[in-house]
């Protein structure tokens, strides 16, 4: 019987998981959504969702507008708002022009959202995560079942 899925962070062995076909939830932050959003857009199989935390990516260009279009995994994109007037356009228009993603404002938290509020981040995480294991088990990507996640298992 096989595992769930792994979550890693971007920085913490991501890449290596996902390039050596196990299959991984990839959590990035910042800058390295790019190359996040890349490695899913590559390993679309192996790669069985996306989070993304306060990501900082380039929407407005045609490259980057291409490389979010491509992305046919689930994707949750969360953004930490730490004053009312906090810009979001960013984090608002990457998840839509993502399919599949879902947009989740965390108002005020500071940034990064996964550090700045930890409890509300584990806990949008954590229902995603285990939803994208559903829909992959009934893609048939996964062979078992999903189950609630430890609490404290993503940090």
């Amino acid at each position: 019987m096989n595992a769930l899925a792994p979550k890693r962070w971007w920085d913490d062995g991501a890449r290596m998981a996902v390039e050596a076909a196990n299959p991984t939830h990839v959590f990035a932050s910042g800058a390295d959504a790019r190359a996040a959003i890349e490695l899913a857009v590559d390993h679309p199989a192996t790669v069985v969702s996306l989070v993304l935390a306060d990501p900082v990516f380039d929407v407005d260009s045609d490259t980057g507008e291409r490389l979010l279009n491509s992305v046919t995994v689930p994707t949750l994109v969360i953004a930490s708002a730490p004053e009312s007037d906090t810009d979001l356009g960013v984090a608002q228009r990457l998840a839509g022009d993502i399919d599949n993603a879902v947009f989740v404002v965390v108002d005020g938290s500071t940034n990064p959202v996964h550090t700045g509020s930890r409890e509300s981040f584990h806990e949008w995480s954590s229902s995603f995560v285990t939803i994208a294991e559903g829909l992959a088990l009934r893609s048939g990507t996964v062979l078992t079942p999903p189950t609630p996640l430890v609490e404290g298992e993503v940090r």
